[in-house]
């Protein structure tokens, strides 16, 4: 099947169960390796870097079938400033991935349009999906630094939060969590809603309410930002 890319459509669905997440001994199942990057694009090159980026997406989802999903988010009112998450199957597929001639046409074509970069390895929390993505999403990141001595009660919290967004909302496409691996105690959210009101109505559902009356006190920052889907793309069926 022929796949296309749209800026703002995903490729696919993501069919590869509704939550990622760490899993007990019992279960040994697997957990997607996840990388985090932070850029800062030239403006004046930010159109020739989203072009890059698409036609890297594309090439990444048709001829990995380790790559599960490579989103690009950007600050409303700051496009040039971008969130990029990507999920692998494994770290195995990650650095195949870099080895890929895509990539490596990718990083060289876009090397001097970016004039900033952080690279985060994360580790996830709970990566809830839905098994589509909506075709012109809302988009929210939060960054949160949570109290050490109460990291796993936030974890526990945050996790029922979420299955439970996915569960009963048709309006959350997805809410990934992950923590840094180099620093756990900070948080890092990307959250898809269909439209704005589906993000309004999220916030006003017993299970956030209950959610942010049980962890505010575990909270100790907390920087949350409107953000615009340059790239949602996953793995098709």
């Amino acid at each position: 099947m022929a796949m296309k890319l749209n800026t703002l459509l995903p490729l696919g669905a993501l069919m590869l169960g509704l939550f990622f997440h760490p899993a007990s001994p019992a279960q040994e199942k697997p957990m997607p390796f996840v990388r985090l990057a932070d850029l800062q694009i030239d403006p004046a090159q930010f159109d020739a870097f989203k072009r890059a980026a698409i036609r890297h997406a594309e090439a990444s989802l048709r001829h990995e079938p380790g790559v599960l999903a490579l989103h690009a988010i950007a600050e409303k009112g700051n496009p040039a400033k971008i969130r990029v998450l990507e999920m692998y199957v494994d770290a195995a597929a990650y650095e195949a991935h870099r080895r890929t001639p895509h990539f490596q046409q990718f990083r060289a074509s876009t090397e001097a349009m970016t004039t900033a970069r952080a690279l985060f390895e994360a580790v996830p929390v709970l990566l809830g999906t839905k098994s589509s993505l909506p075709p012109n999403p809302v988009v929210r990141t939060a960054d949160l630094e949570i109290d050490p001595a109460r990291l796993d009660a936030y974890k526990a919290a945050v996790s029922e939060e979420i299955e439970a967004s996915i569960r009963v909302e048709p309006g959350v496409g997805a809410i990934y969590a992950m923590a840094l691996k180099d620093a756990p105690h900070q948080i890092r959210f990307i959250e898809i809603y269909a439209d704005e009101n589906a993000y309004l109505l999220h916030r006003e559902t017993p299970h956030f309410k209950k959610y942010l009356e049980v962890t505010q006190p575990m909270i100790t920052g907390r920087k949350l930002v409107e953000a615009t889907a340059l790239i949602v793309a996953t793995q098709p069926r």
